[in-house]
């Protein structure tokens, strides 16, 4: 991985090197009218009017040699007036069939220090005691006053920032700028001008002057006192490879957000932001109210907006307004508040290779690698999608029926039209107390493209597509391959950790078989697996990885709730029922049976420890095999217990870290740092809570 425009190379120009080409001029006190327009448009932009300042007066050169002159001038500020000289290289370039007349570098000071210091003009050797500086300065003329003072050494060095213009240009190669840059006797640079740069200039110029302006130098010195300094700095900005011409080019923008499908709650909120009013202000409170939904999203991927979305957050600048702007039905309004732009190559064997083009008000370090990765992982995720999508339309064939439900796409082979109408009635009650539950706690994004979902007659069929997927590289966003996430099995027998159903991220595929329900729906895993959908399109930040116990027992403690008799989830309730007849569906439904098994093994002395858990990954023996019933049962219960037990003592302080979780930020660390550093307490309450469920 590699940062474009982070490692700026930096060459500071000691004077012209070996084999500078210096032009040949003319030794003469008399000075060419072009080269005495020259050094006075060069003197204006040293010593500007303004402030009470005359621009420089009397300008004559005094004295020429091969590559540089010797000029005389005065400063006038109101009632005083310095005669000053200045000792300066010179060069000319070819432009456009042009000469380019240009002072390279050089000094100045008050015109008796300069002529006590290096004599009258014509001097041919400097007066005695006049050392040269140390031999490191370059090749320069022999009777050039230059050799007398060695140029200032930077002491701090600041990095320029990539320009935006140049990362959305796509920059193929290096590109470099020189500047010429003006050190006053305290070693702060006082301005910067462009000798040489890139054409186009993409903000290059502009860019790497302001950083110069933040330097500092240890000043020059003549005859051991300070003074102005004139220098020659350069500047490379890495490009993209040339390779790069067949990457893909992805952006990830940082918002905050205000979502409606009415317009005029859209234009109220632009009012009151145009009239003052903080955007963050207004963005908190649409968040899980009415129709309108809001708040920082963080970084989200383009690729995740609409056309015409992504157009006005490309335009907008940072800390800018992008909208509104109407996209499939929703107006949208954004405060951007930082971007991303990155190349990688999609061709087999890139792996997670990318360059970052532009950022900023970036993250840094893992927190930029785990954005980047999971915008990749979902855009290398897309191939196999249609893959998946094409092999199970064959599988199913004729059988197949497809039904839309807002932003659901039904596939089934097994279910009549009332069974699919009550699955895509099962997945909106998810969404809604999903939305109950998130919505205090975290901005919820809208859905960025329809979900998949299908239902499958046959296990095995459901099985080989999973497999396929993961054939076809199936990856999370931590880049390592992710396990069906399952619970266990619901029906009789010793399998516990078997392909009953699975929602991966990146897919925005839904999938579960009927063949254990007798060809009905199986309630609990459509939840379980829609709540991780909706965690990953609309919860987690981009790139996170959420703890294997969180992830797992929130899905399972909804999707173990109760439902009611309008198919309305009621988190927390466990049905004592194993049926749901809704007309005439037969809905299955049993958390029962899971919950029987976990609490007789870990009657018979096989307690989870909450350490244990809390640290847990997926691939762990504890998630593995038969002891997967262990796992899931504990995540299941300890979430309802600091939800629900000791009187919702806990629930504030979960609620707390669910957020954290949606942030990347949570883990066992975390954990005890809401929770209290003593666990055992809490573990004894959630075990003697199990027992009560």
């Amino acid at each position: 991985m590699r940062f474009l425009g982070l490692p700026v190379l930096v060459a500071l120009a000691l004077g012209p090197g070996v084999g500078d080409s210096t032009p040949e001029r003319q030794s003469s006190a008399a000075a060419g009218a072009i080269e005495l327009e020259r050094l006075g448009e060069f003197l204006n932009w040293a010593h500007p009017a303004g402030d009470g300042c005359e621009s420089p007066g009397d300008v004559a050169i005094v004295q020429t040699w091969d590559g540089g002159l010797r000029a005389s001038y005065r400063i006038v500020c109101g009632s005083s007036s310095r005669a000053l000289e200045g000792v300066f290289q010179v060069r000319e370039q070819v432009r456009d069939k042009e000469g380019v007349w240009q002072v390279a570098a050089g000094f100045e000071a008050d015109a008796p220090r300069i002529e006590a210091a290096l004599g009258p003009p014509r001097a041919t050797a400097p007066p005695a005691g006049l050392a040269p500086p140390p031999p490191n300065t370059g090749a320069l003329s022999p009777d050039s006053p230059l050799r007398f003072v060695a140029p200032p050494e930077a002491t701090i060095e600041t990095t320029p920032d990539y320009p935006e213009e140049a990362g959305r240009a796509r920059l193929i190669g290096e590109a470099h700028v020189e500047l010429l840059v003006q050190i006053s006797p305290e070693g702060a640079p006082l301005r910067a001008r462009p000798l040489r740069g890139p054409d186009p200039d993409l903000g290059m110029r502009r860019a790497a002057i302001d950083a110069v302006l933040r330097w500092r130098f240890e000043p020059a010195r003549l005859g051991g006192e300070p003074l102005t300094y004139y220098r020659r700095v350069d500047l490379t900005f890495g490009g993209l490879p040339p390779e790069s011409r067949d990457w893909v080019h992805r952006a990830l923008f940082h918002v905050e957000a205000i979502v409606s499908d009415d317009e005029l709650v859209v234009q109220e909120a632009l009012r009151r932001v145009k009239a003052g009013e903080p955007f963050g202000t207004v963005a908190a409170q649409a968040i899980g109210i009415g129709p309108e939904r809001g708040g920082d999203w963080g970084f989200v991927s383009a690729a995740a907006f609409p056309a015409a979305v992504r157009k006005a957050l490309h335009e907008a600048r940072i800390d800018g307004l992008a909208g509104p702007v109407v996209a499939e039905g929703l107006y949208y309004l954004f405060l951007k508040r930082g971007e991303v732009y990155y190349a990688f190559d999609p061709r087999p064997g890139g792996g997670m290779s990318y360059e970052i083009l532009h950022r900023r008000n970036a993250p840094e370090g893992e927190a930029l690698k785990q954005a980047v990765e999971g915008d990749i992982a979902d855009y290398l995720a897309e191939s196999r999608r249609q893959a998946y999508l094409n092999e199970a339309a064959r599988t199913m064939g004729i059988k197949q029926v497809q039904t839309e439900i807002g932003q659901l796409e039904i596939r089934t082979d097994v279910l009549d039209e009332d069974e699919t109408r009550i699955l895509g009635q099962v997945v909106e009650a998810t969404v809604r107390a999903h939305e109950d539950f998130w919505g205090p706690l975290v901005p919820l994004r809208p859905f960025s493209q329809k979900v998949q979902v299908y239902a499958w007659a046959r296990k095995a069929d459901h099985d080989r597509l999973h497999r396929l997927w993961l054939a076809a590289g199936g990856k999370g966003a931590s880049g390592e391959a992710i396990p069906a996430a399952t619970p266990p099995s619901l029906g009789p027998g010793p399998e516990v950790w078997s392909f009953t159903g699975e929602y991966i991220p990146a897919s925005r595929i839904l999938s579960v078989p009927c063949e254990r329900m007798s060809g009905h729906l199986p309630v609990p895993i459509v939840i379980h697996e829609a709540i991780h959908m909706l965690d990953y399109e609309r919860a987690y930040g981009a790139g996170v990885q959420p703890s294997k116990w969180f992830e797992e027992g929130l899905a399972t403690y909804f999707g173990f709730s109760q439902i009611g008799s309008r198919l309305n989830i009621e988190p927390g309730d466990i049905r004592r029922s194993g049926t749901i007849v809704a007309g005439t569906v037969r809905v299955q439904f049993d958390p029962r049976t899971p919950l029987r098994e976990y609490i007789k093994r870990i009657g018979g002395g096989e307690p989870v420890s909450l350490r244990t858990l809390l640290t847990s990954k997926a691939g762990d023996s504890l998630w593995s095999g038969d002891r997967a019933v262990l796992a899931y049962g504990a995540s299941w219960t300890l979430v309802h217990f600091l939800i629900h037990g000791a009187k919702g003592a806990h629930r504030a302080a979960f609620g707390e870290y669910a957020r954290a979780e949606a942030q990347g930020k949570g883990g066992c660390d975390t954990f005890v740092r809401l929770f209290g550093p003593d666990l055992v307490p809490l573990e004894e309450a959630w075990h003697k809570y199990e027992e009560d469920l």
